[in-house]
């Protein structure tokens, strides 16, 4: 079996020996409702995830902009309603990409933006971790990620 298939395809997450993504169905709930078509925010919502520290953040260096990461799902994009709204920067998608809380680390994932989204200079092909210092660039906009 290689890689990919020990992956779940909802979430990014391990596959158990049992065949289920221990994050998408935490232990002891009904896997029911993960086969009702749940988008990732839902998961989230009821899932056993601790909920992210006050201190993670995204810094334009260049700006001193400060895009604080206080919820399990920060989507990113020009669009307005996106929870950090990059709407001055025309290379960037109206849904990029997003930073995700999962079990205590943070994640980067672009969303299929037409220019891609770079971690730390290197095309992001797949969710990777985040750690203090990373740069993610998205379109012309270069965040750095910070825990205070």
């Amino acid at each position: 079996m290689n890689v990919s298939q020990n992956k779940c395809a909802r979430c990014g997450g391990l596959i158990a020996a049992g065949g289920e993504c221990s994050f998408c169905v935490p232990e002891g709930s009904n896997t029911e409702s993960s086969a009702k078509g749940e988008t990732l925010e839902e998961i989230l919502a009821r899932s056993q995830v601790k909920t992210p520290g006050t201190g993670a953040m995204l810094v334009n260096k260049e700006t001193n902009e400060r895009y604080p990461l206080s919820q399990s799902v920060s989507k990113i994009g020009r669009d307005k309603a996106n929870n950090i709204s990059l709407h001055n920067d025309s290379y960037i998608s109206r849904h990029h990409a997003w930073v995700l809380f999962i079990k205590g680390n943070y994640f980067v994932e672009d969303l299929g933006s037409t220019n891609g989204t770079l971690l730390n200079g290197e095309v992001l092909s797949e969710r990777k971790q985040i750690f203090p210092g990373d740069r993610i660039k998205f379109g012309r906009t270069e965040l750095v990620f910070e825990i205070n």
